[in-house]
């Protein structure tokens, strides 16, 4: 009886020891990094427009390592191992560029799909490791956007304006716009009819030398194609300007528009008056920009009535666009900023009148340019009303030309009660003056905008 108890308890131990070596081995499995179960992850775009001359990109990342991978393409007749080139590696990472596939001059490539199948160095699945497949949708596209140049204004100054209207298509479009010397961008918007657009443009003061304007076009393959826009272009002539800045005018001005900016006020007073002049000033021009891009309309432009932006009633010019200005604190040259609008005073509150139908898209404390207006009058066109007492308008109100908006006033960084008039070109500011005279109007935009619509009507 004792031999067969012993005999029993040698089988039990055993069957336990048996059990902790198997449960051992099971959490081995499964806690051991060798053992990760973990498939590798794939970044790629799942449809790609390939124009066939640039590399795709892709990443693959894994807890552990990647053992291989295979990258094939299939247009649905034929399948093609994919070269690669590594920009990228380092454990658990790998970066690639998917090489074209080469074609002879007889064959035309067709869409299909890329699949990538990719195994990692983990000891999972019987030693063949966690595997990961993906496949993405490839348009094959390799001809370029349709660009051309339809009709644009004849002359463009430095600090002034222009207009391009332009023809372009393509079924994979992407992006397109206008350039100038590949510095400042100027958004494209629909005219006329489907494929046609139109843009008002400038030269900013601020760039001294012309290059070129280009219209740019992109599809979503990356071809790209870019059209010369002729110009004759004149120079600017600036003008010098010195201003005395006192204590007083420091204290009383520029410390307030630093209050009301919410920005931390020094103790020294040159300090006091630069960070007025220059970082607010910076921070006030990038919000006029935002603001005026950020209410583009992109309805379709069939005409564009536009009247002449008139002074304002019975005032006196004190001060003009284009004026370089030189700040002196106790006869030091302490800073050097543009002035890049009209300034106009008259009687104290004055009525301040908008010349064109728009839209009020500002309206608010603007630091350097005190309570502010800025009206939307269409295709990346505004006015801005600085300085202002008073406003007889809200956000989002439509005005109607001669409508009065406000009363000048002295808010912001002045010397006194008058009215700061400037004329946006997608944001930026151009010279008024060619925006307040008829004859310019009438040659540069109507008379482009007529052309283009001859041209358009022959195709």
């Amino acid at each position: 009886m004792k031999f067969t108890n012993n005999k029993n308890g040698k089988v039990f131990w055993i069957f336990i020891i048996l059990l902790i070596l198997v449960m051992a081995l099971i959490a081995f499995l499964f806690l051991s990094p060798t053992f990760e179960r973990v498939a590798p992850k794939i970044s790629i775009d799942k449809e790609i427009y390939w124009n066939l001359q640039k590399p795709i990109k892709v990443e693959i990342t894994d807890n552990n390592d990647i053992k291989s991978y295979d990258i094939i393409y299939d247009d649905g007749q034929k399948q093609t191992k994919l070269e690669t080139k590594v920009t990228k590696s380092e454990k658990g990472l790998i970066e690639l560029e998917i090489l074209p596939p080469s074609f002879n001059e007889m064959q035309k490539p067709k869409d299909g799909n890329i699949k990538i199948d990719v195994y990692d160095v983990s000891k999972w699945n019987f030693f063949r490791g966690n595997q990961s497949v993906t496949t993405s949708k490839v348009i094959i596209d390799k001809k370029s956007p349709v660009a051309n140049v339809i009709a644009n204004s004849y002359l463009l100054r430095q600090g002034g304006s222009g207009v391009v209207i332009v023809e372009v298509s393509d079924e994979n479009l992407k992006d397109y716009y206008i350039s100038f010397n590949d510095e400042e961008l100027f958004e494209l918007f629909p005219f006329y009819k489907k494929n046609y657009y139109i843009a008002i443009i400038t030269w900013p003061v601020k760039i001294k030398e012309f290059s070129r304007v280009n219209l740019v076009a992109v599809d979503m393959a990356g071809n790209k194609s870019v059209a010369k826009v002729p110009f004759y272009i004149k120079s600017f002539q600036e003008k010098d300007d010195d201003i005395k800045v006192s204590d007083d005018f420091i204290q009383n001005v520029a410390k307030q528009v630093l209050e009301k900016s919410d920005v931390n006020i020094p103790t020294d007073p040159v300090d006091i008056f630069l960070k007025t002049n220059k970082e607010v000033r910076e921070k006030n021009i990038k919000t006029i920009r935002d603001v005026t891009r950020k209410n583009f309309s992109n309805n379709l432009v069939t005409s564009y009535d536009l009247k002449t932006f008139l002074r304002l009633e019975n005032s006196a010019t004190v001060a003009g666009y284009g004026e370089r200005r030189s700040y002196f604190y106790n006869d030091q040259k302490v800073d050097e900023e543009w002035h890049l609008g009209m300034d106009w005073a008259s009687v104290k509150r004055a009525p301040i009148k908008t010349y064109n139908d728009g839209k009020v898209i500002f309206k608010d404390y603007l630091g350097i340019y005190g309570n502010s207006i800025i009206i939307d009058h269409g295709i990346g066109l505004a006015t801005l009303y600085a300085h202002t007492s008073s406003a007889n308008v809200e956000l989002n109100d439509e005005v109607k030309a001669g409508q009065q908006i406000g009363n000048t006033g002295s808010t912001g960084a002045v010397f006194g009660d008058h009215l700061h008039f400037g004329v946006l070109v997608q944001g930026i500011e151009v010279n008024p003056n060619e925006w307040q005279t008829k004859d310019w109007i009438s040659t540069n935009v109507t008379k482009t905008i007529n052309d283009a619509v001859k041209v358009i009507n022959t195709k």
